[in-house]
């Protein structure tokens, strides 16, 4: 009986080889900074080397390819996403949950601002394999969030008018909002607008305890 191959899926050097030094790292992320800076296109291998201060042959020890850093940006962003979900899932209680989840990705933004615009804005870019992994592991995350819910529910914290369909999507929009307003230059690490966000989002969504 014939069967539908799989689609090819991207597995990276650092994961093939077992090896990722700090001048890889390095050059993650620097080709993350110019991706953010000058776009996918606006970029190329020569930029980066320069910018790391080494000749382009010797920036291919590290990545193979501009295809290759875009990859790693993306699926360490998002490998960074599904660990702090892991995270938060292991909270008790789901407003605990969700502050926990939202308070990693308000650090991830401040530190890894770069990833997280060239993974929003230049996700486009990424091969057919590199997207597939991105597909998946995008899956991993809504599963994960979506048994978070579905376990709030049967705990009766869940307010009854909404699904954990409905609340994934809460979530995931209210992340991007929260994304996209830190790249447009609002400093959320000097503001409470974030906290307030998050706690509006946790009032819809969590039926208050009982007094």
């Amino acid at each position: 009986m014939d069967t539908l191959a799989k689609p090819e899926e991207y597995v990276s050097q650092r994961e093939l080889t077992g090896k990722h030094t700090a001048r890889r790292q390095k050059a993650i992320d620097t080709a993350a900074a110019i991706f953010a800076r000058n776009g996918y296109h606006g970029s190329s291998t020569r930029t980066i080397a320069d910018a790391l201060g080494i000749k382009v042959a010797s920036l291919y020890f590290h990545i193979a390819s501009k295809e290759d850093a875009l990859a790693e940006i993306c699926i360490l962003g998002m490998t960074r996403s599904l660990a702090y979900l892991d995270e938060a899932v292991a909270q008790v209680g789901l407003a605990r949950q969700i502050r926990h989840f939202f308070e990693c990705q308000r650090n991830d933004l401040i530190e890894h601002a770069d990833y997280v615009a060239v993974s929003i804005r230049e996700r486009e870019h990424l091969s057919a394999p590199a997207a597939n992994r991105i597909r998946n592991l995008t899956a991993q995350f809504r599963e994960t969030m979506d048994r978070m819910f579905t376990l709030a529910q049967q705990n009766g914290e869940l307010n009854p008018d909404l699904t954990p369909r409905h609340c994934r999507f809460i979530m995931i929009g209210t992340l991007r909002g929260i994304s996209e307003t830190h790249l447009s230059g609002f400093d959320l690490s000097s503001n409470d607008m974030m906290d307030k966000w998050v706690e509006s989002l946790i009032r819809g969504i969590v039926v208050p305890p009982q007094a």
